[in-house]
């Protein structure tokens, strides 16, 4: 099965280390409409680094939560990030698509790091252009996952009783969902080199685009749920307590700490095991950063835009800020959903909203 990029289906599954997520919207542009939203927590250990490490294990959890939300036989679209996914831009004479197709299977090995013969490949032509020798170029973009890793997450969807409109990548979900029409329609917000930075519970993406071309994507295995476990570990309380007090304390910046029920020592203690954590995230985006600007052609990154669970870290933003010298904003996938219908109370909608951004960006249909 091919990797189907850019299809859209009717419902959108994305997949972290500690949940699952199922979407589904209707309408269009700015009035997409949000009918349905589901959420269940994963054990862990089923889903490592953005993969499935037990087709069985976790197609039985799958199922469970299919069977619970009334999902059976429902065709879903779903996204993938993780190692075994390589995205790369390349250069192609001017060909059919049936022509096009062919050059890729053969050239492909050029560019990937997968064996062929063991990848699902897939590509889109992004754009058309004369060469300085004249000659009529496509900018085509590549994408190969590794065969045995979509394979797991087909057999698990199948044994749950889903069927697969298509497996997208997560990074090109993320820039339907958070480039927003208002930044394109307005002359001097375009042609400028954007980041995306999702901190999801599996993984962390990275996207550098200018305007809605994709330039540059990286899959870092750090997670949200790296801030708690830091907690957790230093200062002996569980996981959940631990998710609190990255939320309600965090780090050092413009949010006071929430409410007025810790010390002084947990917010000082808190504030510095969450730091180390932050550390660790600040030097793979730095050096995720530097090899992207190494590259001929690349332009200077102006601005962050931060999603994922990560934005529920109190002041995390401000951090990045600081630590990139880069302006970082929460992105709002929501911008584009005008009513919201599912049984998701409209303050919560809001709350969660920026760790939506792959399972709207998977859910939106694809627009001319």
């Amino acid at each position: 099965m091919a990797l189907g990029l850019l299809q859209g289906g009717p419902l959108a599954l994305d997949i972290g280390a500690s949940s699952v997520t199922a979407i589904q919207m209707s309408g269009g542009g700015n009035k997409l409409k949000l009918r349905r939203y589901h959420e269940a927590p994963l054990p862990e250990g089923l889903v490592v680094d953005g993969e499935i490490v037990d087709a069985d294990l976790f197609g039985r959890e799958l199922k469970t939560f299919v069977g619970k939300n009334g999902l059976r036989g429902k065709t879903v679209q779903v996204g993938v990030s993780n190692q075994k996914v390589i995205i790369r831009n390349i250069e192609m004479p001017e060909m059919t698509e049936a022509e096009m197709l062919g050059a890729i299977e053969f050239q492909a090995q050029d560019y990937i790091p997968i064996p062929v013969e063991d990848a699902v490949l897939d590509f889109q032509i992004r754009g058309k252009r004369i060469d300085t020798d004249g000659q009529p170029k496509q900018d085509v973009l590549l994408v190969a996952a590794q065969r045995g890793m979509i394979d797991t997450l087909l057999a698990s969807l199948k044994h749950a009783g889903l069927k697969v409109a298509g497996v997208d990548v997560c990074s090109l979900a993320l820039l339907r969902a958070l480039v927003s029409d208002t930044y394109l329609a307005d002359p001097s917000r375009t042609g400028i080199c954007r980041g995306i930075l999702d901190i999801s519970s599996s993984v962390c993406t990275l996207v550098i685009a200018v305007d809605d071309s994709l330039k540059f994507t990286r899959v870092v295995n750090f997670s949200s749920d790296r801030f708690a476990k830091v907690i957790s570990e230093h200062r002996g309380v569980t996981f959940e307590d631990a998710a609190r007090l990255s939320q309600s304390v965090g780090l050092p910046g413009p949010l006071a700490p929430e409410g007025d029920v810790y010390s002084a020592e947990v917010i000082a203690e808190t504030q510095r095991q969450t730091g180390v954590a932050a550390a660790e995230l600040v030097d793979e985006i730095l050096r995720s950063l530097d090899y992207y600007h190494s590259q001929d052609g690349s332009m200077p990154v102006r601005e962050l835009i931060l999603s994922g669970r990560g934005t529920l870290v109190r002041n995390l933003d401000a951090h990045l800020a600081e630590a990139l010298e880069l302006p970082v904003v929460i992105g709002n996938p929501l911008s584009r959903v005008s009513d919201n219908t599912s049984s998701l109370p409209d303050d919560t909608l809001a709350l969660i909203g920026p760790s939506l951004a792959v399972a709207i960006g998977l859910a939106m249909p694809e627009e001319d």
